[in-house]
Order: structure tokens, then sequence, then C-alpha cells
């Protein structure tokens, strides 16, 4: 083998370890937001609806529920817009490109600290711990060469 053909070979490999390493990024985003909106407490639908995934930056503002009401069907409502408010901002990163996920409004921490019987206190932490536990699963995996 040639030393040009092992460049060859390393570049090709260093665009393959980016090109997984970004669908990594991608697929961890979206398991971290699907867990967040997903164990967020219902009521009125606004703190399920304000899990924003945004790229380049981090959003600031709250926004209204996507569906207003209470519980039930609105909760199903509310998580479908958000995951797929997630889901095309994901689509649209650009590879290097930073995912927020963000909450903005004044009252989650509190939900977050076990305010709503529905949830259990520290369902933020949880997800975070069920997106760092994927990245460690596919790092073993891609450690193994597969």
């Amino acid at each position: 083998m040639s030393l040009r053909d092992f460049s060859v070979r390393m570049r090709r490999r260093v665009r393959e370890v980016e090109v997984g390493v970004d669908r990594i990024v991608r697929e961890t985003a979206l398991l971290c937001d699907r867990e967040l909106v997903l164990t967020t407490p219902v009521d009125t639908g606004r703190a399920r609806s304000n899990w924003q995934v945004s790229v380049g930056a981090a959003e600031t503002e709250a926004i209204p529920a996507y569906s207003e009401g209470e519980g039930g069907s609105t909760g199903a409502a509310n998580a479908q817009a958000a995951l797929d408010q997630g889901r095309a901002a994901v689509a649209g990163r650009g590879q290097g490109q930073t995912i927020f996920i963000t909450n903005n409004l004044p009252y989650i921490g509190r939900l977050n600290d076990g305010y709503s019987a529905q949830a259990p206190a520290g369902f933020v932490q949880t997800a975070v711990q069920t997106a760092m536990e994927y990245v460690r699963n596919r790092a073993r995996v891609l450690g193994r060469g597969n």
C-alpha cells in the first residue's frame, strides 16, 4: 500500500466517523427530547409544549400550548406537536452545530422538583440519563467496529 492509498483510506475513515458522530448526536437529541416531552406532567399542556429544540442558539421565550385544555387527548396532541417541532429542528441542523433543548416556563423547575403528582421528581435528569446511556451504548458498538 502506498502512502497515497493510506491517505485516501484515512480521509474516507475520518468522513465515516464524522457522519456516524453526527447521526448519534441527532438521535441522542431526539431521544432526550422525546423523554422530556412524554414525561412532562400535563394540566393545560403548556409545559409539555414548551420543550423547544433549536440549533445554534437556545430559545429564550415561552410559547403557548399547541393545544389548550386539561390532560387526556390534549396531552397527546401537545406531545405530538412538540416532537414534530423537535424533529424539524434537528433535521435542519448542519454538521457540527449545537442542538439546544429548552423549556422557558418559570415553573418547569417546580414540576421537575415533583410539584405535580403526575410525574416523579427529577424527570429532566432521568431523560438526560437515558440519552447519556444511549450514547454510551452506541460508543460501545462503534468501539467494536460495527
